[in-house]
């Protein structure tokens, strides 16, 4: 069991990884893939979008370069929490920004999806 837990999170970490370095290289592809139809976001502004508004976001990111300086998993039977309690970020012709970052995945058919993000920023 602890074997399969180790295994699950390393998958869970990778993908997690594969999708803030989506961003950097502006690589729908991955995004396309690990999305579900029905995932939604909530950005710092408090705007609620969908997996398209996502792959737009990838298609034209700014992002120069980001750090990630904590990072947990929280397990709910087939649900896991991946939590950035500091992120920074740095974007083409702004200033570098602090946020938490939260990503919920889901197991579903044997598979895991990325089914909702929130970024919140550090004040």
């Amino acid at each position: 069991m602890a074997i399969d837990r180790i295994s699950e999170e390393q998958t869970i970490l990778t993908m997690d990884r594969a999708f803030l370095e989506a961003f950097l290289n502006r690589d729908v592809a991955v995004v396309e893939r690990d999305l579900p139809d029905d995932f939604i976001a909530i950005f710092p502004n408090g705007v609620v979008a969908d997996k398209q508004t996502e792959l737009n976001n990838v298609a034209n990111a700014k992002v120069k370069s980001y750090s990630i300086d904590e990072v947990e998993l929280h397990w709910y039977s087939d649900t896991v929490a991946v939590v950035h309690f500091l992120m920074t970020l740095t974007m083409t012709g702004m200033r570098e920004k602090k946020v938490r970052d939260l990503h919920v995945y889901l197991k579903r058919d044997e598979k895991w999806q990325m089914i909702t993000g929130q970024v919140t920023p550090v004040l």
